[in-house]
């Protein structure tokens, strides 16, 4: 297997939990539980999660490497740019009356999960 092909089979494989963690909270913030909600919820990973993703492998991020170091600056920052970023398509979809808290939640929680399962895996 090329290096490439599992770097985006990581990627694929982050973006599917992603969504999956962030569409079944995302539920519980909508207006109305439609799959046009869920769609939405689902699109702002994919314009996302890829960006932030690309940011751990390029500065070599894992839980391991010693807090305030560059690539817990970097992966910080792209984590922002993601919250603002979904914050913003939610608003503009007008899916939540709550599009900041919404976009904090989901992002909490699927970036805390994250962290355990890199922990739990050693990687």
């Amino acid at each position: 297997m090329t290096l490439v092909l599992l770097v985006l089979l990581v990627m694929a494989r982050a973006l599917l939990l992603t969504i999956a963690i962030e569409v079944t909270l995302g539920l519980l913030f909508v207006r109305e539980r439609t799959w046009s909600a869920a769609a939405v919820v689902a699109l702002a990973q994919v314009a996302t999660n890829p960006a932030v993703q690309l940011v751990c492998i390029a500065t070599g991020w894992s839980p391991f490497v010693p807090l305030g170091s560059l690539p817990w600056l970097a992966l910080g920052a792209a984590e922002l740019a993601a919250f603002v970023a979904e914050a913003l398509l939610y608003r503009l979809a007008d899916v939540t009356r709550h599009p900041w808290r919404m976009s904090a939640v989901l992002n909490l929680v699927s970036f805390g999960v994250g962290i355990v399962l890199r922990l739990a895996s050693g990687a």
